[in-house]
């Protein structure tokens, strides 16, 4: 499956309205790579106002389902796996919602909770919690362990609670909506003045521009690069478009760093050491060049 580097193809017209990650319209973005991946062919575009990368195609979520349960975080058995493995990041980021807030009484979401792990971690900490998520499997398995959970996939189609939520989170989902604006905004909305959205954020733009780059001159080696960087996600953001989208949101942000978001104990060491230099590199120069973030930002008091 080689990659096919495109910029001198054809330009055709977007699919996609608009960028996923921030709702730039569509037309404005330029092409930047077309390769397979996890999701089979896929044409990528850059976004001019934002400048994250973005799948153009159109969303369904019926297929978001189907390709979701292919994967070994929307499968039952390695799910389930998945909960004990991501514990050194489930405790880290609880550990820093508690320094914000005492967990006893206070309600937490979790969305696209998967197969429960946050949640479990969470509930043990004093939350009252609820989640949802589009895997029909990962919602029975969670309620089926006597938590709240909802099978959907936009916040404005949960209906288990009706009134404000103190805390929301987000782990390692935000990369697979297809309007993150939209999905702030009702998150912003469903929060109680003074709740905190948690989030853990994937940001590999920095490698998606290495990869494009090397595809111009070594096409092989570009697209290892790319799919490292792109996964199957549905866009690619970097750290500081991101924190902008949620201050045009509303949000406060409070903290925004690498630290706390390595997955495992288990993380490779090369994996774990790109968090550290990143941390370092954005606390001392403002440069964003780890895997990923914790970002915590706050609905301000009426």
């Amino acid at each position: 499956m080689s990659a096919v580097l495109s910029s001198k193809a054809p330009v055709k017209p977007p699919v996609t309205s608009s960028c996923p990650a921030c709702g730039t319209p569509s037309v404005q973005a330029r092409h930047a790579w077309k390769f397979i991946n996890a999701r089979g062919e896929t044409d990528w575009l850059r976004c001019p106002s934002c400048r994250s990368y973005f799948m153009d195609g159109e969303y369904s979520l019926a297929c978001e389902i189907e390709h979701t349960q292919q994967m070994t975080w929307g499968d039952s058995h390695h799910g389930v796996e998945l909960n004990q493995y991501k514990q050194r990041m489930y405790t880290a980021i609880l550990e820093q919602i508690c320094r914000k807030m005492a967990p006893t009484g206070q309600s937490l979401l979790d969305v696209g909770c998967a197969y429960g792990g946050f949640m479990t971690a969470a509930q043990l900490a004093g939350f009252d919690v609820c989640g949802f998520d589009i895997v029909p499997e990962a919602v029975a398995r969670v309620t089926a362990c006597g938590m709240k959970a909802q099978c959907c996939g936009r916040m404005k189609d949960f209906t288990l609670r009706s009134g404000p939520l103190d805390v929301i989170s987000v782990l390692d989902a935000n990369i697979y909506w297809p309007d993150q604006p939209a999905e702030l905004r009702d998150i912003f909305n469903r929060l109680a003045p003074g709740g905190l959205l948690v989030m853990r954020i994937v940001d590999k733009s920095w490698m998606a521009r290495i990869g494009a780059f090397l595809q111009q001159v070594s096409p092989a080696r570009g697209e290892k690069i790319l799919r490292r960087a792109v996964n199957d996600h549905r866009f690619s953001m970097p750290v500081g478009s991101f924190l902008n989208v949620l201050q045009r949101t509303g949000f406060r942000v409070i903290t925004a760093s690498p630290r706390g978001a390595v997955h495992s104990d288990q993380t490779s060491l090369a994996v774990k050491l790109s968090f550290s230099i990143g941390t370092a590199l954005w606390q001392t120069l403002g440069v964003f060049l780890a895997p990923g973030a914790v970002i915590i930002a706050e609905k301000p008091e009426a």
